[in-house]
């Protein structure tokens, strides 16, 4: 009885961290993913595509497509990176060598070991992923099977189809495109009311110079500029996994689809919406300062790590809706919906405040990280 209740433990403890190591791994692949231009509308594609999946109720392990590779490449990355470290030491020596002593013939030698050292860690670091990338095929190089493999055509074909069989797997060009679509989908909600906003912000720079006062016409387009921004908020995160749904950029359109899932599901749709705005602001201090493009990969980490939730959030959201069929009491409906004001209202504060701290200015209005690729920054 012991023994069970032990192994039990034991396969849950083993099966946690199995879970954990391609969590964390994917994170860290997407964020690595999200700074790439181009390629980074896939980290948000991966993102709705996951929640698409939740909210057409499939399973949860199936809901995280790739994970397992994922999982291999950010393993393989580390471990090129592990044996790269003799290389790096080795180049250094050599330039410290030059610095102390330009010219001498113990610098050139250095810097000519340093280069045979890279070109060996080269064909070490192909062949070991060749074999399978695993780290045991990192510390040994099995000379003998080196010599007897590389020369067979049959080898490098089976690696040709193993390459492929990778490439279509992670469907990078349909993530890409989902991702591109709900960037254009949430550009083109969000472009009126961040307009209305920006235009009420900078409309007061300069008084015009017959004395009027243009302050109330200013006050009246912010405040309508709000309430848009108000109403577009309330329903994008859903029309986004709505459209992958249905994978056509014209349903980012379909507004009564998703209120009249929300009048089947008000209190996961305000759920949904609360988390949304609590994880969405404590980014924005991060995007205050421009910093250098090799550390913004560790900006997206964040990024990617808070923004994740909140689509799968979305997703579980549509999932309640669509598991019922009636929709609930008009009662029970505006009081879900308190909550969902209150927080948009805070984050479109939040929004108003970010004109005048953020590095894009006005422009991150309409650049908002909630809805877009989960970088910090958007414009260079």
């Amino acid at each position: 009885m012991v023994s069970r209740v032990l192994a039990k433990m034991m396969a849950g403890i083993r099966g946690f961290w199995r879970v954990s190591v391609r969590a964390g791994c994917l994170v860290l692949l997407l964020s690595v993913v999200a700074t790439i231009p181009i390629l980074q509308f896939a980290s948000l594609g991966y993102m709705l595509e996951s929640a698409s999946r939740i909210s057409r109720g499939l399973p949860l392990r199936s809901c995280f497509p790739g994970s397992e590779t994922a999982r291999r490449i950010v393993l393989v990355g580390f471990f090129l990176a592990i044996s790269w470290l003799p290389v790096w030491l080795v180049t250094d020596w050599g330039y410290s060598a030059e610095l102390m002593d330009p010219g001498s013939v113990f610098a050139l030698r250095i810097r000519i070991g340093a280069r045979l050292l890279a070109v060996l860690w080269i064909v070490w670091s192909g062949w070991a992923i060749f074999r399978g990338g695993r780290w045991y095929h990192f510390l040994w190089p099995a000379p003998k099977r080196f010599v007897t493999t590389i020369f067979q055509p049959d080898a490098w074909r089976q690696l040709e189809d193993r390459l492929w069989n990778l490439v279509v797997s992670l469907r990078v060009a349909y993530l890409m495109k989902m991702g591109f679509y709900a960037s254009i989908g949430a550009l083109i909600w969000l472009l009126i009311p961040a307009a209305l906003i920006i235009v009420a912000l900078n409309g007061g720079a300069d008084r015009p110079s017959d004395g009027s006062n243009p302050e109330g016409v200013l006050g009246l387009i912010g405040l309508v500029g709000a309430i848009s921004m108000w109403w577009v908020l309330q329903k994008l995160p859903f029309l986004q996994i709505h459209m992958v749904n249905e994978g056509k950029l014209r349903s980012i359109l379909d507004r009564t689809a998703i209120r009249n899932a929300f009048r089947r599901a008000p209190w996961a749709f305000s759920t949904a919406i609360v988390v949304l705005v609590l994880l969405s602001i404590p980014l924005y201090p991060l995007r205050i300062e421009l910093i250098p493009s090799q550390l913004r990969w560790a900006l997206a980490l964040f990024f990617v790590l808070l923004m994740f939730p909140t689509k799968l959030l979305a997703g579980w959201a549509l999932r309640r809706s669509n598991n019922r069929t009636k929709p609930v009491h008009w009662f029970w409906r505006w009081i879900a919906w308190i909550p969902m004001v209150g927080s948009i209202a805070i984050y479109v504060g939040v929004l108003y405040l970010a004109k005048f701290a953020l590095w894009e200015g006005a422009a991150s209005i309409l650049l908002q990280h909630a809805f877009l690729p989960p970088v910090p920054f958007y414009l260079r």
